[in-house]
């Protein structure tokens, strides 16, 4: 382990001092997995170099960790043996903690320099990797797996809060992985530079090891995947068609053309949490649990992959956290049930089913008609409730197609209406929040668009959407719905008209011009 450590500080010196002279406003590291002796990555050493100045009148320099990032406990409490220095010596650090954020949502541990300081000044510390725990929610922590590790930026990195540096660059050494290791990140392959704060390396993930990929080298049309473990599915073959979705994804919405680079990341646990997938920039992480006898040689989460593939396009909305998730995910899950079917990689009776199931969920929750400030404050406490913005904005999103095709008289509907805002929001003097939504809604299907999307969509008000909602192929009628505890709700279901065709059900709903 000291041969290994001296290694390691020789490499992050000659590293940082390299690129310091290369650019003088930069964030410079070496991410190191280390396994202790074992097979298991135990944590990732870290060496961090600030070059630049600190912004004005911002106090003194600040560094932060999150204690708790969408439910991933603990992350500043694994960072150990932080040490910040420059060339007078060590800096002594106070310490102060956030207050704790309701449901699970991020809040951070500060340490700041008790002296001045003179850059370049050096971070240098260890993060643990996140421990098992029947914890539900994103996969932000880093985890062990197969003789490597991955995870977010934001559950291992401690960053420079209130400096002026501009580019972060980041190598890696992987002397203490198999000979095989290759690392990559949502921001390239081995070592990479990334324009913006250092606040922007905690939105990539990160994955280092003895990896499977595809393709073997480089991307196929902008796409590549690369994952740690062995999963019930034909990992080459699966991915093979999760580039071709996402090639049609980029053609259904246009308006980021050409589409990003991609990358898919994988990794397959052994202890939970290892249930769920989330995207980042450019990028998402599925993480799963071993496989059941059942799904060996079978399809992979097809649906998971759409999902977090179409956030890139659907992207976020300004309102608190919690709040928007009505936007980022309701609209993604409508799309991701609509668009395979479209696109022809599901049927309509498949579409069917899953927007029977989308309404089954939201009809049959105790938690349907919580207000988004009541769900919000839940957060990854509550999975039903936290899962209900997803279901009514799916519902409220297919209405609201109903809505517009009325009242254009079939000449627009809710993917022209989208594909403008989209291209609106790339403008940089343009402000997407809710008062923005309801003003734009408003002016496409009249003045009452600001009344149900407050009743509905803010307030928790029950939504029923028009028969019509999801095409011609579908039809309206009430339902009984059982909740997990027994209760029955009134709740409805789509019919499935075999009179029209499937050819039928995608003309109508694909109106693009």
């Amino acid at each position: 382990m000291l041969i290994a450590a001296i290694l390691f500080s020789l490499i992050s010196c000659t590293f940082g001092g390299q690129a310091a002279r290369g650019n003088e406003n930069s964030f410079e590291s070496v991410f190191r997995p280390v396994r202790d002796g074992g097979e298991a990555v135990t944590a990732i050493e870290v060496r961090s170099i600030i070059n630049g100045a600190l912004e004005p009148d911002s106090g003194p320099l600040s560094v932060s960790a999150p204690i708790v990032y969408a439910s991933v406990q603990g992350i500043a409490d694994r960072v150990i043996d932080l040490e910040v220095s420059d060339r007078h010596g060590d800096i002594s650090l106070s310490r102060e903690d956030d207050p704790v954020a309701a449901g699970g949502f991020p809040y951070f541990r500060h340490w700041r320099a008790e002296r001045d300081v003179v850059f370049p000044v050096t971070i240098t510390y260890r993060s643990g990797v996140e421990p098992p725990s029947d914890r539900r929610g994103p996969p932000f922590g880093i985890r062990s797996s197969a003789a490597g590790v991955s995870g977010a930026g934001s559950g291992f990195l401690v960053i420079p809060a209130n400096v002026t540096s501009t580019v972060s660059r980041v190598q890696w050494d992987l002397s203490d992985l198999a000979a095989d290791s290759v690392a990559i990140s949502s921001f390239g392959e081995g070592e990479f530079e990334l324009n913006g704060p250092p606040a922007a390396l905690m939105q990539g993930w990160f994955m280092a090891g003895p990896a499977g990929r595809y393709p073997d080298a480089g991307d196929a049309n902008g796409f590549s995947a690369s994952w740690l473990g062995d999963f019930p599915f034909d990992e080459s073959a699966e991915m093979e068609w999760v580039g071709g979705a996402y090639a049609y994804l980029g053609e259904f919405f246009e308006y980021l053309n050409p589409p990003p680079r991609y990358r898919v990341f994988m990794r397959l646990l052994d202890t939970p949490p290892n249930r769920g997938g989330t995207a980042l920039v450019n990028s998402f992480m599925l993480s799963r649990g071993p496989a059941e006898p059942e799904e060996l040689g079978g399809e992979g989460p097809r649906g998971t992959f759409f999902h977090e593939m179409i956030h890139q396009w659907v992207g976020g909305v300004e309102a608190p956290n919690g709040v928007s998730s009505w936007f980022s995910e309701g609209l993604t899950s409508y799309y991701t049930n609509l668009l395979p079917m479209l696109g022809g990689f599901a049927t309509v009776d498949e579409y069917g089913e899953g927007l029977n199931e989308i309404a089954s969920l939201y009809y049959s929750s105790a938690t349907r008609d919580w207000s988004a400030d009541r769900i919000a404050e839940a957060g990854f406490a509550n999975e039903q409730a936290r899962r209900i913005p997803y279901r009514r904005g799916a519902l409220y999103f297919a209405d609201l197609d109903s809505r517009i095709r009325a009242s254009s008289n079939g000449d627009r509907n809710l993917h022209v209406f989208m594909r403008e805002l989209f291209e609106m929001r790339e403008q940089e003097d343009f402000t997407f929040d809710h008062a923005k939504w309801i003003e734009l809604v408003s002016a496409e299907v009249g003045p009452s668009a600001g009344g149900q999307f407050n009743d509905v969509i803010i307030e928790g008000a029950l939504i029923v959407p028009a028969s019509d909602a999801f095409g011609p192929c579908f039809e309206r009628r009430p339902r009984s719905v059982t909740a997990d505890d027994g209760t029955e709700f009134d709740g409805y279901e789509w019919i499935r008209l075999t009179s029209i065709s499937d050819d039928a059900c995608r003309v109508h709903v694909n109106i693009n011009n």
